[in-house]
């Protein structure tokens, strides 16, 4: 049973992001610019951190944990239904390899004539993980809008869908793309940490120019005594 003020309910509709809970007394809508996140990928991850600790900031946003809802238009998603000539694994596979996000984190659900493959942007979630992680919130689970029910095709968190979600949380995480497991592995760290990068390893190019530079002179040594 979750305690309803210790979460914070992140709904995303592509670069609108809306947050519920906690602290706040309604719905706070915010929009993420395309510099930062354009078709669902990040493209400036620093840039997302910065626009996470001013949201924190700026609606002095008080919870301990984040549950992510990712409207019909923020992940891909398809059924596949067993047939006579079809391998159900390796269809989901190649929609897998179809989805247009540099990568993504995936999860094949039971669905009621066959299975349901979903698909999110990697770096998006991510993103969010670890950037709400650094403000205090860390992420509790990241539910796609199917397990929504009646619910499902809205691409807006109006009152009564958030009322909806609340109600219904303990049975929506089940639902959930990631395990416990899953989500501690994007362990949030420092920025100064991010920045570190491993060196590159050296170019082997100036010694092999020195060998061969040496077997030539050999070489013409050998010549200008052969024909002395």
């Amino acid at each position: 049973m979750f305690n309803q003020k210790s979460i914070i309910i992140l709904f995303i509709d592509r670069n609108r992001f809306q947050l519920y809970g906690g602290n706040l007394t309604g719905i706070v809508s915010l929009d993420v610019p395309e510099v930062i996140l354009r078709d669902l990928d990040v493209i400036s991850r620093d840039g997302f951190y910065t626009l996470m600790k001013q949201w924190i900031k700026q609606y002095n946003i008080v919870g301990s944990q984040l549950v992510l809802i990712l409207s019909e238009s923020s992940y891909f998603e398809k059924i596949f239904t067993p047939g006579q000539h079809t391998e159900v694994e390796t269809d989901v596979l190649k929609f897998f390899d179809m989805v247009p996000f540099e990568s993504i984190w995936t999860k094949v659900y039971p669905a009621e004539k066959g299975k349901r493959a979903v698909a999110i942007s990697k770096s998006l979630y991510e993103a969010i993980h670890q950037g709400f992680s650094l403000q205090g919130l860390p992420t509790k689970a990241v539910i796609p809008a199917f397990a929504l029910g009646p619910e499902s095709t809205k691409r807006v968190m109006d009152p009564e869908l958030a009322g909806y979600i609340m109600k219904n949380l303990d049975t929506l995480v089940k639902a959930s793309l990631m395990d416990t497991q899953e989500l501690s592995l994007a362990v949030p760290q420092e920025k100064k940490e991010e920045e570190v990068s491993t060196p590159k390893k050296k170019s082997n190019l100036p010694l092999l120019l020195g060998v061969f530079g040496a077997l030539m002179l050999i070489l013409i040594v050998v010549a200008f005594l052969q024909f002395r």
